[in-house]
């Protein structure tokens, strides 16, 4: 044991390291993710490093190109402008005076010019709107196109997803009604089963089947084969010695009997006293026994066997042997067998008969006219058929078993609970799928919907193009017909002009130098955008690989500190581990030396049960020798109290034995039988292992007149006693004795004292037997009037405390006599069935059952003699909600001005249904308990 527990706590220990071992593992791996995770975000940081250096180095190149490209650029449009068309001062002056002319020519046209400029631009911006729009919606009409195809086949893909869950929940569905249907038929078949058991149960119940045979039982039948074996005179238990002609009379003959129904049939009262002996030398209990040479058996009433019809003497509906018919006259008497409790009633209170009339329902009306029993007497039948009983028996066991496989057979909960849950997942997946496919309905709806607005709004935008595209055109029809008039002017001003400086036409000098104007400022614009932009980029591009390297330093000193850690853990791990192995170690070395001495305890507990198999072998056959003496003694003491006998009558009838030794005289003659067989019933067990003396009275008889085979032949003993009765035949006939006159004298006036003290003992026995009937009577008629009341009400309580909505009649609850003639004697068998349970002993119920079935009992008890107070403590202990508000109404109902209930309860469903309350607590003031009351009159709801 001492190892054992050695090895728990090193097993302990061990599993109180493992945790330990596990959090370091557990820290190393994650440390290890950590600096993996490090590394390899540094590695993809560095690679993100290098291309923003190389981006970095290639926008500063770009930038060097493009500034040296427009620092090309101005240099070149330095030479063109350069290069170009160049006025002298004075034609410069010539030019601006023709212009001054040539603008105030063609005035009106110009202005119409103007004005029709300012439309086109009006009709080019109108233009480009409606332009802009229509290719708005063309471009949306395309995305919706192809959204529409993508939320078509979203639309059906939920469609078809709907579609397999439908059929995956129909089938779910069907597995669940499956397993219902079958946990109803399984049902129906228990319920049926049930029924039948309950009408089997009922029947024994009737024959008393489901009482339990006890040991007494069986020690008494033991006890009384013992007694047929040692005594040839004991006939047996009078219920096995008759039964009833007819199965119906049954109870009604079990209750006639009584308390002889077990009561033991001997010869004579001789055997009854000897056996009586016996029991008590044996220890065995103890025994009503019925003589048959010394009862008193009283004439049969021939009136009654035909005062009524239905009525019908017990003794004639028992069957049984001849030689037992006093015994069982004795225990019947003159009581009648009734078919009905009214016959009963008219026979011993209508016709005024003083006889013990039974029903066939086991009620009794007494001599005295009280009646007892009824319904709830079943259970002192006696069982007749044992064979039928048996078929009960069987068909139970049977029902049993059917119900176990039935149980067996139904589908689990469990196995439902696994349907129920994926049904729901499904019926929320089908939800969720409905959804889906109502909203990629909805959505292609829109879709269309859409599409269809669009492609209405690019058909009314046709038109209005067409006509703006039109109206353009006819504007800038006009306006080159009034630049080739007011060209045309200009051209007769500018000819001689045009002609000195070498150009067609003004226009083309002015474009020139016009045109030339424009590029250098284009030129100039985009390569500063472009120098601008390169320069953002730049900034961006150095800010980003500075963040950059800034974070690849971070996890570099991460990865470094997560190393270190991961060091110290190992260091840390190794530790642990080493120390688990050295536990382990030592662990399996302490259970190899269990395993060898568990080995060794094996051996030594085979050892161990051989000798106790041994023993007990020893025990039995000790026991079966010390059964074998007692009985060897008990035959020795019976012989030896028939010598005695022998003696006495020989010294009585002065008959002169032949003896070897002693004398006659020597036999005491006033010792009677139970002295001589005295014996001291409370020694040791001493006196039944050794070989019991009996006192022979110092006489030996000389045997050697009769011959050796004589004695040892059996009919020798016949043979002499009826010489003996010969010779005294012969004797009556001779010459009287003459001292027969002083031996009368004597015996004489020896009777007439006995006659004497024999009549006052008689009236002096019938004067107790009197008071006797009458302490019994009334002993008997107090507990009937208490065992009738408590009986009535019993059912009604339990009634009222069970009712409820599931069982509105509530369960059954009934009290049984075991003895019916002297009741106070036996015992009370209480009975409860709760509601909607079949009939089960008082000792398989649950706590709350058995609690409420007490309670009603005690209810019940105190309806009969009611006290001002009844005080119940924590009896809703073992009682749920539901109960507990059961036995609180009750106690409402019940509690009045002359019954009031104290009631100790720490449920609040209880007590918050009382009238007051009062509570106990500690006063740390005066180190004592105090109390508060509170009356709830004043907060009872309206």
């Amino acid at each position: 044991m001492k190892k054992e527990k050695a090895i728990k706590k090193q097993e302990k220990t061990i599993e109180s390291k493992k945790p330990a071992l596990l959090a370091v593992d557990t820290q190393i791996a994650h440390g290890q993710r950590k600096i993996s995770n490090a590394e390899k975000i540094a590695e993809d940081v560095k690679r993100d490093a290098k291309k923003e250096e190389k981006n970095l180095q290639r926008l500063k190149d770009d930038l060097d190109v493009v500034n040296k490209a427009a620092n090309d650029a101005a240099r070149v449009q330095r030479r063109v402008t350069q290069s170009g068309v160049r006025l002298p001062d004075g034609h410069l002056e010539e030019y601006q005076a023709l212009k001054t002319v040539a603008t105030s020519q063609a005035v009106q046209e110009r202005q119409t010019l103007e004005k029709l400029k300012r439309e086109q631009k009006l009709e080019a911006r109108k233009l480009g709107t409606l332009q802009g729009k229509h290719e708005e919606h063309e471009a949306r009409q395309a995305v919706l196109l192809a959204e529409y195809e993508s939320w078509k086949e979203k639309s059906a893909e939920a469609e078809e997803k709907v579609s397999k869950l439908k059929g995956n929940l129909k089938g779910i569905k069907q597995d669940l009604e499956k397993n219902e249907a079958e946990r109803t038929k399984i049902s129906k078949l228990e319920a049926e089963a049930n029924e039948k058991l309950q009408n089997i149960h009922s029947q024994l119940l009737q024959a008393s089947a489901e009482q339990r045979e006890t040991e007494r039982d069986r020690a008494f039948k033991e006890n009384l084969a013992n007694l047929q074996r040692v005594f040839p005179g004991v006939r047996g238990r009078l219920v096995d010695l008759c039964k009833p002609n007819a199965r119906k009379y049954d109870l009604a003959v079990s209750v006639v009997l009584g308390r002889n129904i077990d009561a033991i049939v001997v010869d004579t009262e001789k055997t009854a006293i000897e056996s009586i002996e016996y029991m008590r030398s044996q220890r065995s209990g103890q025994a009503t026994f019925i003589p048959l040479d010394t009862i008193k058996v009283k004439p049969v009433n021939d009136r009654l066997r035909s005062l009524a019809k239905g009525a019908r003497l017990a003794v004639e509906v028992i069957q049984c042997d001849a030689s037992v018919e006093r015994a069982v006259h004795h225990a019947c008497g003159n009581a009648l067998i009734c078919d009905t409790l009214d016959i009963a009633r008219d026979v011993s209170y209508g016709r005024g008969q003083e006889v013990k009339a039974v029903s066939l329902d086991g009620t009794v009306i007494h001599k005295s006219g009280l009646m007892t029993g009824g319904r709830s007497t079943h259970n002192t039948g006696k069982t007749w058929e044992e064979k039928e009983v048996q078929n009960l028996n069987r068909a139970r066991d049977d029902l049993l078993i059917q119900m176990r496989e039935l149980n067996k057979s139904k589908p689990r909960a469990r196995a439902d609970e696994g349907l129920s849950a994926e049904m729901n997942r499904l019926e929320s997946a089908l939800v969720v799928a409905r959804e889906e496919r109502a909203s990629a309905r909805s959505r292609v709806d829109d879709i269309n919907k859409e599409l269809k607005h669009l492609h209405d709004e690019l058909k009314k935008a046709a038109p209005e193009l067409k006509k703006a595209r039109t109206s353009l055109a006819k504007i800038e029809k006009e306006m080159a017909e009034l630049q080739r008039v007011i060209d045309e002017a200009e051209d007769e001003i500018f000819g001689e002009f045009c002609s000195k400086i070498g150009m067609a036409t003004i226009r083309e000098y002015e474009d020139r130098q016009l045109k030339a104007a424009q590029e250098d400022s284009a030129v100039r614009m985009r390569f500063d955008a472009q120098i601008h932009r390169l320069n953002h980029q730049i900034k961006f591009s150095e800010e980003q690989l500075t963040a950059t390297q800034t974070r690849v330093s971070r996890l570099e000193e991460t990865a470094t500190s997560q190393r270190n850690a991961l060091e110290s853990l190992q260091k840390q791990r190794a530790g642990v581990s080493t120390e688990l192995e050295s536990l382990g170690s030592t662990l399996r070395t302490a259970q190899e030396e269990l395993k060898g001495l568990n080995e060794l305890l094996e051996e030594r507990n085979k050892a161990l049960e051989t000798a106790k198999k041994l023993a007990i072998k020893a025990s039995k056959d000790n026991d079966k020798a010390l059964k074998d003496i007692a009985s060897l003694n008990d035959e020795i003491e019976k012989l030896g109290m028939e010598r005695s006998r022998i003696y006495r009558k020989c010294r009585l009838e002065e008959v002169n034995l032949p003896l070897q030794e002693g004398n006659l005289s020597n036999i005491p003659m006033d010792e009677n039988i139970r002295q001589e067989m005295g014996m001291d019933i409370d020694g040791g067990d001493e006196s039944t292992q050794q070989v019991r003396e009996v006192d022979d009275y110092g006489l030996v008889i000389d045997f050697s007149g009769v011959d050796e085979t004589d004695l040892e032949s059996p009919r020798f003993g016949e043979q002499l006693d009826a010489k003996i009765q010969t010779l005294t035949a012969e004797i009556e006939h001779m010459a009287p004795n003459m001292k027969a006159t002083d031996r009368l004298e004597d015996v004489a006036s020896k009777l007439k004292e006995a006659e004497t003290e024999a009549e006052t003992a008689k009236k002096a026995s019938k004067a107790a037997r009197d008071r006797f009937n009458d302490v019994k009577h009334q002993r008997t008629k107090l507990f009937r009037k208490a065992f009738d009341h408590i009986s009535d009400c019993i059912d009604r309580v339990y009634k009222d405390l069970t009712k409820g909505k599931a069982a509105p009649m509530g369960g059954v609850a009934y009290l049984n006599l075991e003895d019916s003639e002297e009741p106070y004697l036996s015992g009370v068998t209480f009975h409860a069935m709760p509601p909607m349970k079949r009939f089960r002993d008082m000792d398989q119920l649950s706590g709350g059952e058995k609690t409420v079935a007490a309670l009603a009992l005690l209810f019940a008890i105190h309806s009969f003699q009611p006290s001002p107070f009844f005080v119940l403590d924590e009896v809703d202990a073992a009682l749920d909600n539901t109960n507990v508000a059961k036995v609180a109404n009750y106690i409402r109902q019940h509690c009045s001005d002359t019954f009031q209930f104290i009631v100790i309860s720490l449920k609040g469903s209880l007590y918050e249904r009382s009238q007051s309350l009062v509570g106990v607590y500690r006063d740390q003031d005066v180190n004592s308990s105090s109390t508060l009351t509170l009356d709830l009159q004043a907060y009872d709801t309206q």
